[in-house]
């Protein structure tokens, strides 16, 4: 067996290397969530710029925020200036909805809900959850979490 050497000096310049392009990768992935309309903070809320996320320009549009808080969601504009943040698990026995047809459906017993979260289809019995939300009129940004 052939013993290859790394000097120290070798390691540190290697790892501060690889350091630093993962900082870049992260303020990367930053700058594209701003880009979008969606930001998500440290402590788990999701800030969304409704006017410049691209779904949220009709009236019904949606978009999914992923996760906040543990939580799977979307917003949803319900009205010419009001928007809604829905919890997207089934109120049945509380499977993760997915997008499909005009509004979200269980993949686990096809219960089916409107885009605005009612309850179209059993077995679900209740409507989708709305989530906390802040809205601010300044800057046209919803705070959902």
């Amino acid at each position: 067996m052939t013993e290859n050497s790394v000097s120290r000096r070798s390691f540190l310049v290697g790892a501060c290397t690889i350091a630093t392009l993962g900082m870049g990768a992260a303020l990367l992935a930053d700058d594209a969530q701003a880009a979008t309309g969606i930001k998500r903070r440290k402590d788990g809320r999701v800030d969304v710029s409704v006017k410049r996320v691209r779904e949220l320009g009709t009236v019904g549009g949606a978009v999914l925020l992923g996760t906040v808080k543990g939580v799977p969601a979307a917003v949803v504009r319900t009205g010419t200036d009001t928007y809604t943040a829905l919890d997207l698990r089934c109120t049945h026995q509380g499977v993760p909805v997915n997008p499909g047809g005009p509004g979200w459906s269980c993949p686990a017993h096809a219960s089916l809900f409107e885009i605005n979260g009612d309850v179209v289809r059993g077995p679900a019995a209740a409507n989708l959850a709305i989530m906390k939300s802040a809205w601010n009129a300044r800057n046209s940004t919803l705070t959902v979490g």
